[in-house]
């Protein structure tokens, strides 16, 4: 009973009332239509040293703080649509100038000349206007609307804001010490450009190697995660920028490692989500003094004024966004709502003018209100501007996207869990997507022997379908023989797609395509998968996909370019197609709405060089080959002998061989709508 004297300073108990904290509070602000983080933060005012003085500075609470920011910053990245990312890179780069440049020339003509501080106390609180943090962003994943374009722009703009405060910083600081020189400047360039050099050139190797080293043991993997995103951190403060770049550049290299649609990045976020985050949260509002609003009239307009340019200038940085690509009013809103929040950047801004002595007080009290009243707004912006984007985006999804049904017959256990993980990437998400392994027995015993009774493959099917956010609906089938089985499994539960193994031995594509194929190329019109991988981790540098000629003209094209960009989106490897001159043109019709780049697309004459291409391929490349059912306007006789050219070729990478699903044989043999795109 002795610790429990305020402020309470028993790590036990601390940890024991934030954590109550945590379970309470979200739920209770759920029930009253307000914004969990809101609530987290208001829970910070209160238990902090300046409300009821519940938990004091000493804590260790700053600890779990810092932990929490850096995850935040991880989060956004890892989380980020890459393709997306890249399509957009020119205006996350115009948005992070507008919400920099802005708030800063705003932020020192308030500084200088109306409160006539010198020039780098304007400098330095200018840098404070700029700055921002993605408090919001939670919200924005709770409404699964991150790969939306302004959730993606801001957070482009987030990375180009806050390193340039940053830096800026930096400079203004080694100035105002009075030794900023050419060593300066040459020490910092070769400093950064070793952390760039570390970051994305060796660091991305030993993901590579640890993730095909040690892929069954899934706690290891999260540590890993977890040892790569604070060591990151260590190594930006060594090369004298904040840990929270660090934070930034890990998660751009593991967003290209672990896979989106994978037990481990929904761990990654659910636990993120779940402690780090709010730890943070309940952090920023400890740090916030209600009591400034009573220390004076002219502190009152000080901090008033301060708050409303605060956020002035960013609203004005997103309606500049909205003028430039005509957003709309829902979007403008969730810029501005994810921008205009102050928090960690803002907090180190201001704490190293206060260590200096530039700042007084009463800019730290300001500062303080900035950062109650920005992140109070951001949240119900995010919140309100986040669900209108959301039935925006729930619309258009509906609009041009229907259901998976893929459908994954398994016997092999060596293959089972590769073909499973293959089918979850191509699988566009939808709430009604759905993956079925399929078990076919020619009679009772084989069926009690099926992986599908091994609680290990169930189990491991079961977890990556729920990350995926995917229905699970595994069957099994007594049948004849394994191909009657299929088409009556495909017919029964219409699929979408089927994927099928191979081994990609001679022997094995013999018999493969001249028996249980070509079945199924006769009476399933469905999208058709061979797969031969390699890897036993899904995740592809490069995809080559040869595609024949009139490839364009045929039926099934759309779909097989929507499943290549699910699988590109979910990997962010490039992409490159190799077609004749027609079939490009095809693609580049269809580029409005996917958006290829023309870069990721290759030309070739009527019969490409294999032994180039191979030569290109390496052990985690994926080969694509276009194929063609009989009797449509791109089957040639050539293609008939493409199973070999890859088994001569191709032998040492991952291959598919794609045959286009065919609606006119959906509807004339099976006579129902599958609802195939």
């Amino acid at each position: 009973m002795q610790n429990m004297h305020l402020p309470i300073e028993n790590p036990v108990i601390v940890l024991a009332l934030c954590l109550f904290i945590m379970l309470v509070v979200p739920s209770a602000c759920k029930r009253i239509g307000m914004p969990s983080i809101f609530g987290l933060i208001l829970s910070g005012i209160i238990i902090g040293p300046k409300g009821f003085n519940l938990i004091g500075e000493g804590s260790g609470l700053e600890l779990l703080s810092t932990a929490g920011l850096m995850y935040l910053m991880f989060m956004m990245t890892l989380e980020i649509d890459m393709f997306g990312f890249r399509k957009n890179k020119f205006k996350s780069v115009w948005f992070g100038i507008c919400t920099f440049v802005i708030p800063f020339v705003l932020g020192f003509v308030l500084s200088y000349y109306v409160f006539s501080f010198n020039i780098t106390a304007s400098l330095l609180l200018a840098c404070m206007f700029s700055t921002h943090t993605l408090v919001s962003y939670p919200i924005a994943s709770r409404l699964n609307i991150t790969k939306a374009e302004p959730v993606v722009v801001s957070i482009g703009g987030t990375i180009i804001t806050d390193m340039a405060v940053l830096m800026f910083l930096t400079i203004i600081i080694t100035y105002y010490e009075g030794v900023l020189s050419v060593f300066f400047w040459v020490k910092t360039i070769v400093l950064l450009g070793a952390l760039m050099f570390v970051m994305f050139w060796c660091f991305p190797k030993i993901c590579r190697w640890y993730f095909s080293h040690f892929q069954s043991d899934d706690t290891a993997q999260y540590i890993f995660v977890l040892t790569s995103l604070f060591m990151s951190g260590f190594l930006a403060e060594l090369a004298g920028i904040e840990a929270i770049v660090g934070a930034f550049m890990c998660g751009l290299v593991l967003n290209r490692t672990i896979p989106h649609q994978s037990t481990l990045m929904t761990r990654t976020i659910f636990i993120g989500n779940s402690v780090f985050v709010p730890f943070f949260l309940i952090y920023i509002g400890m740090l916030v003094d209600v009591r400034a609003f009573f220390k004076g009239f002219d502190t009152l307009i000080f901090a008033a004024t301060l708050v409303f340019v605060a956020l002035l200038s960013k609203y004005i940085a997103a309606f500049v966004m909205q003028l430039l690509y005509r957003y709309t009013r829902a979007e403008r809103l969730l810029f501005f709502g994810l921008s205009c929040s102050h928090a960690a950047a803002t907090i180190a801004v201001v704490i190293v003018g206060y260590r200096m002595e530039i700042f007084n007080e009463q800019i730290i009290n300001g500062t303080v209100l900035i950062i109650l009243f920005t992140c109070l707004i951001s949240t119900y912006l995010t919140d309100y501007a986040g669900r209108l984007v959301a039935l925006q985006q729930k619309k258009h999804d509906v609009k041009d996207r229907k259901s998976d049904r893929i459908l994954v017959p398994v016997s092999n256990p060596e293959t089972a869990l590769t073909l499973f993980d293959f089918a979850i990437m191509i699988n566009q998400s939808n709430s009604n997507s759905s993956v079925t392994p399929l078990t076919i027995a020619t009679n009772p015993q084989q069926l009690e022997q099926s992986i599908l009774k091994e609680k290990s493959f169930v189990d491991y099917f079961v977890n990556q379908a729920n990350a995926a956010n995917v229905r699970y609906m595994p069957a099994m089938r007594i049948d004849s023989n394994i191909s009657e089985g299929i088409i009556h499994a495909a017919m029964e539960i219409q699929v979408t797609h089927i994927v099928l193994g191979w081994s990609g031995q001679s022997g094995t594509a013999k018999y493969f395509f001249g028996t249980i194929i070509e079945k199924l190329l006769e009476n399933c019109p469905q999208t058709l998968m061979v797969v031969n991988m390699k890897t036993k981790i899904v995740m592809f540098r490069k995809i080559y996909v040869l595609i024949p000629n009139n490839a364009g003209h045929e039926a099934g094209f759309k779909a097989w370019m929507l499943l290549l960009h699910t699988l590109h989106r979910n990997i962010s490897g490039e992409l490159l197609f190799i077609a004749d001159k027609d079939t490009v043109e095809s693609i580049t019709s269809m580029n409005k709405t996917m958006s290829f780049s023309e870069k990721h697309i290759r030309f070739f004459t009527e019969t490409p060089n294999m032994q180039i291409i191979a030569g290109e391929l390496k052990e985690n490349d994926l080969l694509v080959v276009i194929l063609a059912r009989p009797n449509t306007v791109s089957y040639s006789r050539k293609l008939a002998v493409m199973p070999r050219v890859i088994t001569r070729y191709f032998s040492h990478t991952n291959s598919m061989i794609l045959y286009p699903e065919q609606v006119e044989i959906l509807h004339d043999k099976i006579g129902v709508n599958f609802g195939i795109i």
